[in-house]
């Protein structure tokens, strides 16, 4: 089985951010990111900004990089079904 790296982690997270039109460099609430602590990773998402700004987990504890890269998959899987049925409804919305 191949080695999961943080480039590849990172490669995940740069394109669920392009997905969502966030900027990670720039720390916008509502960019995706990643944390390592405790030997495991973790995606967060930022939220709040300024004196308020934090970080939420979006799924729960650390994980392996190849367990997390996996979720991660998953997730931005779901993001594209979901913004295509919305289109589908939309559209199926104008075509009436």
């Amino acid at each position: 089985m191949k080695r999961t790296t943080k480039i590849e982690l990172n490669s995940a997270v740069r394109v669920l951010n392009q997905m969502v039109g966030a900027n990670a460099v720039a720390h916008q609430p509502g960019s995706y990111i990643l944390a390592g602590a405790y030997g495991g990773w973790q995606l967060q998402k930022i939220v709040g900004s300024g004196p308020t700004q934090g970080v939420v987990s979006i799924f729960p504890g650390y994980r392996s990089k190849r367990e997390l890269l996996e979720l991660i998959h998953a997730f931005r899987m779901g993001i594209e079904v979901g913004e295509a049925q919305m289109a589908s409804k939309v559209g199926a919305h104008y075509a009436t």
